[in-house]
């Protein structure tokens, strides 16, 4: 059973672990971080939890939290590995395009 709404409602941290689950589903990152910023607004001005139901929300948000960093550090590795290779290729690329340039005017 929940407890009524109210500033001390479980049903705020509820909200939150959907949102996060939600935008990190669909790799909307500038949504996770708003909700991010909002909810560490929330916990800081409702302090510590002050029954075992809003305990066990807080919990399960903070698991979610951390699987939702996992994957955005997962994200921007990725990322980063594929932009490595893109100027990987890319240097590769250009120097085919000049050999293969100079080549064609040797040709003419």
């Amino acid at each position: 059973m929940s407890e009524p709404a109210g500033p001390t409602s479980t049903n705020q941290w509820q909200q939150f672990e959907a949102a996060l689950i939600k935008y990190a589903k669909a790799k909307d990152w500038k949504k996770v971080e708003k909700v991010n910023e909002l909810m560490m607004m929330a916990l800081t001005v409702k302090g510590k939890p002050k029954t075992q139901q809003q305990l066990l929300a807080r919990q399960s948000l903070s698991k979610t939290h951390q699987l939702v960093i996992a994957q955005a550090t997962a994200e921007k590795d990725l990322l980063n590995k594929e932009m490595k290779q893109f100027q990987a290729t890319k240097d590769g690329i250009s120097a085919y395009k000049l050999t293969s340039l100079c080549g064609e005017i040797y040709d003419n």
